[in-house]
């Protein structure tokens, strides 16, 4: 996650970041030192606050947010679905590639659930795609 870089190269005090996206300075710390195990919705406050989008925050190179850029949860979704589809698998056989259970990865593509990044990580994978890739607009 580029977020140490990001704060440094925007003069960006761990508290004044914290209060612009609303977290915690302690997630701050903790996303910083490379933990992944947080909230999507948590990733999403930060990029915004950076000027940056969700998932090229999560990427090697980060990317300016664009004013119509989608809302992170409507770009997961049909991110998931397509390539679900495009490779011919059920939810269940998703399920049983990425060890997330069907009802979440339902719930993840009726953007009902926030998911944490490790449960985005192990979806990328059985998908054969970036963490990067799951979540950027087409």
């Amino acid at each position: 996650m580029n977020l140490a870089a990001l704060r440094k190269q925007g003069n960006w005090s761990m508290r004044a970041l914290a209060e612009q996206a609303q977290v915690t300075r302690r997630m701050l710390q903790i996303l910083e030192k490379g933990r992944t195990n947080t909230a999507l919705v948590t990733v999403d406050r930060l990029a915004r606050a950076l000027g940056v989008s969700t998932g090229s925050l999560l990427g090697p190179r980060p990317v300016a947010r664009q004013d119509a850029d989608s809302p992170i949860e409507v770009v997961l979704s049909q991110n998931l679905v397509s390539a679900r589809k495009r490779l011919a698998l059920t939810q269940e056989m998703l399920s049983e590639r990425s060890g997330v259970g069907r009802d979440l990865i339902g719930h993840i593509e009726r953007q009902s659930q926030n998911p944490s990044i490790e449960t985005l990580v192990k979806l990328a994978a059985a998908l054969g795609l970036t963490l990067e890739a799951l979540l950027t607009s087409n």
